[in-house]
């Protein structure tokens, strides 16, 4: 009895037939007890089902190609739908059912994301002039906030070069944030703080970056805690407008004159930070005392354009 019972338990690991081999552990002992154990599993037929068609045989293992939809090379694999990885560029892409090659699905950038990186755009365009100093602050907070893969950092960086020129306004981008979150006021005050580093890489708040981050806060709906944010980066009372230069001044600085037009301002202004940006001083490997002193003169100059465009408001 005891013979049976371990041959029968032996059979049901290898999904064989129990009570015959019940029987035969009965009756044999020892020798059904070294056949169970030499006896491999037995198989439960296909893996994969389909329909057959008569005559016809199915190759599982059928090779097809295609085109990988990151770096567009060749690539071979199995017909069976399903994640495959690339060997040319190493992502990951998905063989459907359909028999087209598609990106994982895990490189869609969910829809706030896109919201986001659309405000930091319009913010940073605003001037006119996009610096390097903000193209590294916002690849900085991207890469820390969202923790991109390769394909979504290549996807927000489109999003950010596109939205720079796109007739979207900064205000709808931001009711749509606020939409998209339903309200979630932890992602809405980090992404307001995320625009004041923006608007502080370039070491100045210019008037119309702070009206833009302003009408954030208030479509957000915590315009009351805008001072207390803003004060992280460039302190209370407005610290900007505490090294204020007469109108003669900054006239000077610009190379311009009262006479002179608002295009011919700008157009002067935009070349002097072009002229003095630190990031030239970087390229050429500048020292550190030469770099700050072009942060503090690019400063300066915005300060005097800010001064006189307000001016003139």
């Amino acid at each position: 009895m005891l013979f049976g019972i371990i041959v029968a338990v032996l059979a049901a690991g290898k999904k064989r037939n129990v009570v015959v081999w019940f029987i035969a552990g009965f009756i044999l002992q020892w020798i059904a007890l070294i056949i169970i154990l030499i006896v491999p599993n037995a198989t439960s037929g296909r893996i994969f089902r389909g329909n057959r068609r008569s005559g016809e045989g199915i190759q599982w293992r059928r090779k097809v190609s295609g085109t990988c939809p990151y770096c567009g090379g060749h690539v071979a694999f199995d017909d069976i739908p399903g994640s495959w990885t690339c060997p040319n560029c190493g992502q990951t892409f998905t063989y459907s059912s359909d028999g087209n090659v598609y990106k994982s699905k895990e490189d869609t950038l969910m829809p706030q994301i896109e919201w986001i990186v659309k405000l930091f755009a319009k913010l940073a365009k605003k001037d006119g002039v996009v610096s390097e100093n903000e193209v590294r602050q916002v690849d900085q907070i991207v890469r820390q906030a969202f923790q991109p893969t390769k394909a979504q950092l290549q996807q927000i960086m489109a999003i950010f070069n596109e939205s720079r020129y796109s007739d979207e306004s900064f205000e709808s981008i931001a009711r749509n944030l606020y939409a998209s979150v339903g309200g979630h006021r932890d992602i809405l005050i980090d992404t307001v703080t995320a625009l004041f580093a923006i608007a502080a890489a370039d070491g100045a708040l210019r008037p119309e970056e702070e009206s833009m981050i302003r009408s954030a806060t208030s479509i957000f709906g915590f315009g009351n805690e805008y001072d207390t944010i803003k004060a992280q980066f460039f302190g209370r009372a407005s610290g900007s407008n505490t090294h204020e230069m007469n109108l003669d001044t900054c006239y000077r600085l610009l190379g311009c004159t009262p006479s002179d037009s608002d295009q011919v301002i700008k157009r002067n202004y935009r070349q002097l930070i072009k002229d003095n940006h630190p990031d030239r001083l970087m390229s050429r490997g500048a020292s550190e005392a030469s770099i700050k002193e072009a942060n503090n003169k690019v400063a300066e100059i915005k300060r005097a354009y800010e001064q006189i465009m307000t001016a003139r408001a």
